[in-house]
């Protein structure tokens, strides 16, 4: 007889979401985090897209711990000690919201376990329990066996549990970036004053250019009620290509961030409360990650879904969706008495026909991502180009196509490269 009818790894947004729809449904279910608490060890920029977990809690947003509602959205291009930035302001039609995770994973764990799920932390999962070639469990560090049905791995990037299956090779640095971050104290009357925010309202605002010397990546800003939460994201891989110690340069790459002069404005007077660094999973899926065998599911980051588009950068909207999915799957297995793969499948088949297909159209914006020309010479030639626009002596000026030509060509780059590299970008959007 099994100890529970489900086992979920990990109390992340896409652990406590399964475990409170499956508990909801009436099942048993024990959800093993290894942190502390729920939310103790996670990190991430600070925006979470509501679509997803709105379909679970509407209106979630007037009980969750969320800091602010997006209102304006920054695009910043970096060159030396210029920059330019592109902001769009104004209420969206879709809501996003600042958060900070320590306070927003526990509530959702709280939620699950309102709901009849058991929540166990400061707890590591060894390994899957495999027996026959089926997952029937976990096994916890003593080396203690825990039976179920059904296991839902939600433990991360780095998931040791969708590896120890066999639902996906041994990945390597080219799979994953590491962001470095920064939670920066400022009153609340500052944070409006100086982003030009009403109450409650938030900021998101990305960035690239030089500040990451070449390597694929960007800063990040975003404010909280009374926190800007700061920090640069890195490729691994390109990272490895340039350098040999990535903690250091990490760490300089964001000295550099919050010293560049249209960043350090924003931060004038801010106490910093803390520092972390994580792993972060770069479109790992569109690299053949398995969804299920039999007994278990992956969800979440251990999945590998999470995308950058450069403009955009999303996780937790995918990772709560792939648990909605995942959840579906589950109760409809667990009523036919069938935890097989074929079963649980149909949690890819609910994925293929909405989210995976923008992990499709992501795949066009990570490719064009890898071009250094993105973080170094586009940015020298939009802020030179602005500076062109913009520079008043009295003399004649150099008329904006030839100047435009000339700085091309002083970039090394064609005016036909330059051209489609623009329209690349543009079909990537």
């Amino acid at each position: 007889m099994v100890d529970f009818d489900i086992i979920v790894v990990g109390a992340g947004p896409a652990g406590s979401v399964a475990s409170y729809l499956l508990a909801k449904k009436g099942h048993t279910v024990l959800t093993i985090e290894r942190g502390k608490r729920p939310g103790s060890k996670n990190m991430f920029g600070g925006r979470l897209y509501a679509w997803s977990l709105e379909k679970v809690f509407p209106n979630f947003w007037e009980e969750a711990p969320i800091e602010r509602e997006v209102t304006r959205e920054v695009l910043g291009l970096l060159y030396g000690d210029d920059g330019i930035e592109i902001s769009l302001n104004g209420k969206p039609k879709a809501k996003s919201f600042t958060i900070l995770r320590a306070k927003f994973d526990q509530w959702l764990a709280e939620k699950a376990e309102d709901a009849g799920a058991e929540i166990v932390s400061g707890v590591k999962v060894e390994s899957p329990l495999i027996e026959d070639g089926k997952v029937k469990g976990v096994i916890v560090e003593g080396e203690e066996k825990i039976e179920s049905s059904i296991v839902v791995a939600a433990d991360g990037a780095l998931s040791f549990m969708a590896e120890k299956a066999g639902l996906r090779a041994k990945l390597s640095g080219e799979d994953f970036a590491v962001g470095a971050k920064e939670v920066i104290e400022l009153s609340k009357d500052v944070i409006e004053d100086r982003f030009r925010l009403e109450e409650n309202e938030g900021a998101a605002q990305l960035y690239i250019g030089d500040i990451t010397e070449g390597v694929v990546g960007g800063g990040f800003l975003y404010t909280n009620k009374d926190t800007i939460s700061l920090g640069v994201v890195m490729r691994i891989g390109s990272l490895s290509e340039k350098v040999s110690d990535i903690e250091t340069t990490m760490w300089n790459a964001t000295e550099r961030f919050k010293s560049h002069p249209l960043i350090r404005r924003y931060l004038k007077g801010g106490k910093l409360l803390e520092y972390s660094a994580h792993i972060i999973p770069e479109t790992q899926f569109l690299r053949g990650v398995k969804l299920c065998t039999d007994g278990m599911v992956v969800v979440g980051d251990a999945a590998g879904f999470c995308v950058n588009y450069g403009l955009t950068v999303r996780g937790m909207d995918f990772a709560i969706e792939s648990a909605i999915a995942a959840a579906e799957a589950i109760e409809i297995a667990l009523e036919k008495g069938d935890t097989s793969a074929s079963s649980l499948r149909r949690y890819e088949e609910v994925l293929a026909t909405g989210m995976l297909r923008e992990f499709e159209k992501a795949k066009k914006a990570v490719d064009l991502m890898e071009d250094q020309r993105i973080y170094t010479s586009l940015p020298k030639i939009a802020v030179n180009t602005a500076r062109h626009l913009f520079h008043v002596d009295g003399k004649p000026k150099e008329g904006l196509y030839q100047f435009l030509r000339r700085s091309i060509s002083e970039e090394g780059i064609s005016l036909l490269s330059a051209l489609l590299l623009s329209w690349k970008a543009l079909k990537s959007l």
